[in-house]
Parts: structure tokens; C-alpha cells; sequence
């Protein structure tokens, strides 16, 4: 069921001829689970796009493959997958998928047929795989529970704590960058650098660098050559090139929480974070940031597992247990639209005495806080433009919050958590 939800409008400017207007993101909304559609399992590990736009879905019952309109089932059931368990796709030059199980290792679909390079029958360090990435050389690279591999077709060569400077088997993802050098992310382990020539020319943790948060769940590149990473606790952090980590986190940015769980980095370099229960954030090219969750939009779950976007601009989203889900946000020029009819605050829960954000700028407006008794606990009129404003000292419990702007207000129910 599609539907469409007018909640957080955020300003974007755009540049045509001489002229510069604003415009606002309008989302719409469409959940594919069990209930609904052939998607075999709700669980959504990992999401990739292949070269012809089409959508694959690892789950924790087999492999789905969408493309328009059409869904396509592999589980063991009806197929030599080998394994039910899917945890991370990747898709080639020639548009095969490489998919990485739990129990069968690394697997092959040419659209044909399935084949499966395991400890059986390869060097491969473990049939546990976290993450694929493929190299400018077609080289496949795979972090496992047990270490990093390099598969070029014919032969392995394999990263472990007992045969290199790694600090930890445990690798979470692989970025690939513009000279093919690799960007790795540990579990625990902090950051694996390797050149084109796959030597480790740098290992990153906490304590020799700074790094904000020795696990990087999630390495992806921007369209400048930097990688980004999405920490388990520090938030989200880049490398400008020298190991200055340029982080963003709730303390210095309207990031909402540390802990980050998946990300994807769109062309325009739009970043994607999923988070364990606060749902999506959005840190836009343009410096303006949009928030989607169960309490402001129609996203069914707040704990989110994968994320990527395709040609159409549509972001697909994997959710712990609630399924797929299709984001699409609509640019509309601000004009159209009243400010207070899409207005919307965060954080909310909030903490007293700290800065409370509105997802767009407005003026001449006056803002008044009750309590739950009707009793004014702020009273404040803005004559200029303002996006934020602070909280007073507030005790613990639920407020109405009122924006009155010329005969229009905007009235919401307001949480100072403890």
C-alpha cells in the first residue's frame, strides 16, 4: 500500500539560470513484508542494485530479487543457493551478484545457475560472511569472522591476526576507492588501509589516532574519493585524506544518536544512516539534515538493517523485522506550501535546556510551552528568521508546544525526558 505523508520539509536551494529557490523534500511511503508480497522474510540483512536497476534483497530465509514489479524467490527450497542466511550481496561488471552467507561462504548467481566457493572447496577463511566488495580489477573482497580475503578468480590471498597487523578477524565492510586502494572496517579492530598493490600501509584505532570509534560498521566512498564510515558509538566520520577524522556526532551535529548501523552515500553525496532505534537520518549534500521514524512518518520500524538507493530515486530500506521499505521524496518548491502545515520539531523527547530544531526557518512567529496543567512555562516572540531555539529548565514530562504565526499555529506534544 503506497501512501503519502506531509511531515518534514526540508529547505533546499537550487540554483536555475539567476534565479535561486528553495524546495522542500515530501516523502511517500511503500512497505513490502511477508503479509503483502512474495518477500520470503522481514528480516532484511543487506541490499544491493544491480546494472539493469533491478532490486536484490538479502533476508534471513533466502535470497528476493525485485525489478519492475516482479519478484523472483532463491532459498534452498527451490534452488542450490546452498544457504537460506543472507548477509551481503555485491554485484560484478558483468552484472552477476556475489552473495555472502553464513554457512556456504561466498556464492555466485549468473542468472542461471548458483556456485559456491566454501571451506570445502577453497581457501576461503570461514563460510561466515559480513561484506563483499568488488575491487577496479574485478577482484572480489570478502570480510569474514575469521579475516579478509581477496578472490581474483583463481586464486585467495587472506588477512588474519596471525599473518599480518590486522587487530581483529572480524571485518564488517570494505571500501574501494578512486586508485583502488581499500578503506576496511573492523569490529573492535578500528580501520585497515591498503594500497592498489593490497599491502596494509596503515592501521587506525582509537589509541594511535584518534579515531573516533575502533568499529566501523559500515565504509562507504563519496564522489570526491573520501571514505566515510558509520561507527557502532562515534557517529559518523571521514577521512579528509590525513587521518584528521572529521566526525559528526549528537554532540556537535543534529545527529540524533552514535550509534549508526548501516549507511549509503547517494551520487550527489547525500548520506543515509540507519540507526538501532531511531530509524533514518539524512545528512543531505547541502548541509541540511531530514529524520524519518515511527513517531513522524509511515516507516514501520525504527530498527534498520540495510540501505541503498537506485536509479529512480527511490531509497530502499531493510528493517530488523518489519520488512522492506520504499522511500521516495518528492521536491516541491516551498511557495507551495504552508509553513506551519509541514512544520516539524526535533529532538522529541527532547532534554531541558537544550536546543530544540525546526526542520525549516520561519519569522515573526511566537512560541509558548504548557504544561500538561495549562500553565505557561515559555513564552517567546521571534521577529527574524530562526530554525532553533532553547528550551528553559524543565522538569520531566509531557508539554504542549504552540507556534502561533499571524492567524495559522502549529501546536505539539512536547517530551523533556529525564
Amino acid at each position: 500500500m503506497l501512501k503519502t505523508i506531509f511531515f518534514l520539509i526540508v529547505p533546499l536551494y537550487v540554483c536555475s539560470g539567476t534565479f535561486l529557490f528553495s524546495q522542500t523534500a515530501i516523502p511517500s511511503w511503500e512497505v513490502f513484508n511477508e503479509a503483502n508480497s512474495p518477500l520470503p522474510n522481514n528480516t532484511i540483512r543487506c541490499l544491493e542494485i544491480d546494472h539493469s536497476n533491478g532490486l536484490w534483497i538479502g533476508t534471513d530465509h533466502g535470497l528476493a530479487h525485485l525489478s519492475n514489479g516482479t519478484w523472483e524467490i532463491f532459498n534452498t527450497s527451490n534452488s542450490n543457493i546452498g544457504d537460506d542466511y543472507i548477509r551481503a550481496l555485491a554485484v560484478d561488471s558483468n552484472n552477476n551478484m556475489w552473495i555472502g552467507t553464513t554457512l556456504n561462504g561466498l556464492v555466485k548467481y549468473d542468472g542461471v545457475s548458483f556456485q559456491a566457493f566454501n571451506m570445502a572447496n577453497s581457501d576461503i577463511p570461514d563460510n561466515f560472511l559480513k561484506t563483499i566488495s568488488i575491487d577496479k580489477l574485478g577482484h572480489k573482497w570478502i570480510g569474514t569472522v575469521e579475516g579478509l580475503s581477496r578472490f581474483d578468480g583463481t586464486s585467495w590471498a587472506t588477512w588474519t591476526t596471525a599473518n599480518s597487523s590486522i587487530a581483529t578477524n572480524n571485518i564488517s565492510s570494505i571500501g574501494v576507492g578512486v586508485d583502488n586502494e581499500k578503506y576496511i572496517g573492523t569490529i573492535n579492530g578500528g580501520l585497515i588501509y591498503m594500497d592498489d598493490a593490497s599491502n596494509i600501509v596503515g592501521t587506525y584505532v582509537i589509541a594511535n589516532s584518534g579515531l573516533p570509534d575502533n568499529s566501523a560498521i559500515k565504509v562507504e566512498m563519496d564522489n570526491l574519493g573520501r571514505p566515510w564510515y558509520a561507527g557502532s558509538a562515534g557517529g559518523l566520520f571521514t577521512d579528509p585524506g590525513n587521518q584528521q577524522w572529521v566526525v559528526f556526532n549528537s554532540d556537535n551535529s543534529l545527529l540524533l544518536t552514535n550509534s549508526l548501523t548501516t549507511m549509503k552515500i547517494d551520487p550527489m553525496n547525500n548520506i543515509y544512516m540507519g540507526t538501532h532505534l531511531l530509524g533514518v537520518m539524512i545528512k543531505r549534500s547541502n548541509a541540511t539534515w531530514a529524520f524519518y521514524s515511527t513517531s513522524n512518518s509511515n516507516i514501520p520500524e525504527d530498527h534498520i538493517l540495510s540501505i541503498t538507493k537506485d536509479a529512480d530515486e527511490n531509497v530502499w530500506i531493510g528493517t530488523y523485522s518489519k520488512g522492506l521499505v520504499r522511500l521516495h521524496e518528492l521536491m516541491v518548491a516551498v511557495d507551495e506550501i504552508d509553513p506551519l502545515t509541514t512544520l516539524q520539531i526535533y529532538p522529541n523527547p527532547a532534554q531541558s535546556a537544550r536546543e530544540i530544531y525546526l526542520n525549516q526557518s520561519i519569522g515573526n512567529a511566537h512560541i509558548a510551552i504548557f504544561s500538561m496543567d495549562s500553565k505557561l512555562v515559555y513564552n517567546e516572540f521571534f521577529s527574524e528568521s530562526f530554525n532553533s531555539f532553547q528550551l528553559p529548565e524543565l522538569m520531566p514530562g509531557y508539554y504542549f508546544l504552540n507556534i502561533q504565526r499571524e492567524n495559522k499555529s502549529y501546536r505539539q506534544e512536547l517530551m523533556i525526558s529525564d
